[in-house]
């Protein structure tokens, strides 16, 4: 059985996620950052850490984040986490200007592309589900797989440094997917085109292709 951790800090929008029951049918573990402990990640197969989550307390949990991960499981870090400085592997961080309402334009453009074709996260994500808005830009790992990025900013490499989702099976045991949009947060405040399609696409990609676990 895949075993799933649901790390949040209780947030309206987080509990209202959690009691999807589209959400319950992967049986996530309910980790309540306050209150966790090193022993709640040790068996898991895939953790999802929350989008908007407080960094203090996040800090806190790093370590235990990061086991995961380096004994071969999958962690998928959401947005508007901070500069996400404490990630394997990621080699910058720029934050970005957030345009909310680019889609209600006729013919808008917010210029995210998707990338990676061919692969499996391609089987259930959409392209609508990453094209919605995004916090910040990313600078992945050489060899991470980059599978969305923007052509809207203006520096650097759009296909390196404008990213806005990866996966990174090089830089632990197991494997890192990293984004910075805010699914959990605007799938559960009912608000943004595509977050919904995001998270359920994130949950049945991991939950369909997990890297073998080592306890």
């Amino acid at each position: 059985m895949h075993r799933l951790g649901f790390l949040h800090g209780g947030s309206y929008s987080q509990l209202t996620t959690l009691a999807d029951p589209a959400v319950q049918v992967w049986r996530p573990r309910d980790l309540y950052l306050p209150d966790v402990i090193g022993g709640d990640f040790d068996d898991l197969d895939t953790l999802v850490v929350s989008d908007r989550l407080h960094p203090r307390l996040l800090d806190r949990a790093v370590p235990w984040v990061l086991k995961v991960a380096e004994r071969g499981g999958t962690v998928v870090v959401l947005g508007e986490n901070g500069d996400c400085g404490w990630i394997p592997g990621l080699r910058g961080f720029r934050p970005a200007e957030t345009n909310f309402w680019w889609w209600r334009v006729p013919g808008g453009d917010n210029g995210v592309r998707r990338s990676g074709d061919g692969h499996a996260a391609w089987d259930h994500l959409t392209e609508r589900s990453v094209r919605w808005h995004y916090h910040g830009l990313l600078e992945p790992p050489a060899d991470a797989t980059v599978l969305a990025y923007t052509e809207l900013e203006r520096e650097g490499d759009p296909a390196t440094r404008q990213v806005l989702l990866y996966e990174d099976r090089v830089s632990t045991a197991g494997r890192l997917i990293v984004t910075t949009m805010d699914p959990v947060h605007h799938h559960g405040s009912r608000f943004m085109p595509g977050a919904t399609q995001l998270l359920f696409g994130l949950l049945r990609w991991t939950g369909t292709t997990a890297p073998a676990y080592r306890s």
